[in-house]
């Protein structure tokens, strides 16, 4: 499927069977905010902030689901970051993991390593290449296996754009507050832009985090 469909179905694909409906100024600026991101700045959120040897006796990056939901309160991208790490820790994965979660504010693309080595679920699956096969539209397999390597479904507040910029229309005050608003979902069932982009619930809903092995 080409970008423009996926992301021009974005605004009428709910992010939870009990997700609210979507005003149609949601979604009316979830399509333009959306284009505008990956229009505009594209190259930025691929190769900015490489550094050199960062990979350095990495041969891969793990990625998981949190097995457990939450609205959108979680204390900002640190408390984001810091649930990552304890479920991590919890199921014996050394290294540092950060939520793949962007404010208007701090992008992903600014807060995670750009890696030139895979990505793969806990079970080693692969998920993408490198960081640039990441943030090209689309990845290999769902992200759906917690820190643990059982399943779940469901969605995931993200924040963040197919391209690995932030969503600018709307953050739950930088995912500090669950009180009206609106963010950014993904789907874990897609592999498509909608794996990280797929609808735009309100603030009050309780989803999962993706984690990334930074």
């Amino acid at each position: 499927m080409s970008r423009m469909p996926i992301f021009l179905l974005l605004g009428s694909v709910a992010c939870s069977s009990n997700a609210p409906s979507a005003e149609p100024s949601v979604d009316a600026g979830m399509d333009s905010g959306i284009d505008a991101g990956v229009d505009a700045g594209i190259d930025a959120g691929a190769d900015s902030g490489v550094d050199a040897g960062v990979d350095a006796g990495v041969s891969q990056r793990r990625v998981f689901v949190t097995d457990t939901i939450q609205s959108a309160d979680f204390g900002g991208v640190s408390g984001a970051d810091a649930l990552c790490a304890s479920q991590a820790a919890a199921a014996g994965l050394e290294g540092q993991f950060k939520a793949w979660l962007s404010t208007i504010a701090s992008p992903v693309a600014d807060r995670l390593t750009h890696s030139s080595v895979p990505y793969v679920l806990v079970d080693g699956t692969l998920i993408a290449n490198d960081w640039a096969d990441l943030v090209d539209g689309s990845i290999l397999s769902p992200i759906r296996l917690d820190a643990s390597g059982l399943p779940h479904g469901g969605d995931v507040w993200t924040g963040t754009l197919a391209n690995g910029l932030a969503y600018t229309n709307g953050d739950c005050v930088g995912y500090t507050s669950s009180s009206g608003g609106i963010g950014l979902c993904g789907d874990t069932g897609a592999t498509n832009g909608g794996w990280t982009a797929s609808a735009t619930p309100e603030c009050s809903l309780a989803l999962r985090l993706y984690c990334v092995e930074d």
